[in-house]
């Protein structure tokens, strides 16, 4: 067992497969302009701080508000985890959402490297199989099939095409909570992040096919459709 592993609050996840098929482990830490880290080559690192910066000034200066100024302490702890991230020499791998960051591993000794170099893991997930596979077991629902999106970037048309479709057939549908506060501008945190969509969202239907609707109408978006078995 690596050290320091009780430090961390961890957490069984139940699931039919390993993280992306591949993954035991699941690390998360929060940190300001997460964004900036989806990319750790140097170039493309630099660009998104120099994107970050500008956004952050924009903030400042039209909205009004101080607490988004970019602060020299932001600029360093996103190279501080850049730095851990790439001296990790197993294989991982990096899911940003917000001001979240879940790094997908099988060595767990990354948890200690982000500790050391002063990162707070509020959750450390461990991948348990004791699900049947291909197959959504809920309590209770009332449909038969669960079709999950694809993480992708969408640009602003896009998510308002996405927003008119589901909101159009919520008498077939049901949308996930996050879906819908993120398709509909609902919180600001969703507004800011509007470009992409994430693989967590969902749509409940009867209907098998409605994932080749949603499909039809924005290519590429839809991941998986498995089927609702109830254990109730």
């Amino acid at each position: 067992m690596p050290k320091g592993l009780s430090l961390y609050k961890i957490e069984s996840d139940h699931r039919s497969s390993l993280y992306y098929d591949q993954y035991e482990w699941c690390v998360t830490f929060n940190i300001a302009e997460a964004n900036c880290l989806r990319n750790l080559d140097q170039k493309q690192f630099e660009q998104a701080l120099r994107n970050a910066k500008r956004w952050r000034q924009e903030i400042v200066s039209y909205a009004q508000l101080p607490s988004e100024r970019w602060t020299d302490a932001k600029e360093q702890d996103l190279r501080l985890a850049r730095d851990c991230l790439l001296a990790e020499t197993e294989p991982f791998k990096t899911v940003v959402s917000y001001n979240t960051v879940c790094i997908y591993t099988n060595h767990l000794v990354l948890a200690n490297h982000l500790e050391t170099y002063g990162f707070k893991l509020p959750l450390v997930r461990q991948a348990r199989l004791t699900k049947p596979a291909n197959v959504v077991q809920l309590r209770e629902s009332q449909y038969a099939y669960r079709t999950y999106f694809r993480e992708r970037r969408i640009n602003l048309e896009q998510r308002n095409m996405l927003a008119n479709f589901l909101n159009s057939r919520r008498d077939t549908l049901r949308v996930s909570t996050a879906l819908d506060n993120w398709v509909n501008s609902k919180f600001i945190g969703y507004v800011r992040n509007h470009s992409y969509s994430r693989a967590h969202y969902f749509v409940d239907h009867d209907h098998p096919n409605e994932g080749t609707m949603l499909s039809l109408v924005m290519p590429g978006i839809v991941r998986k459709t498995m089927p609702i078995q109830t254990t109730k």
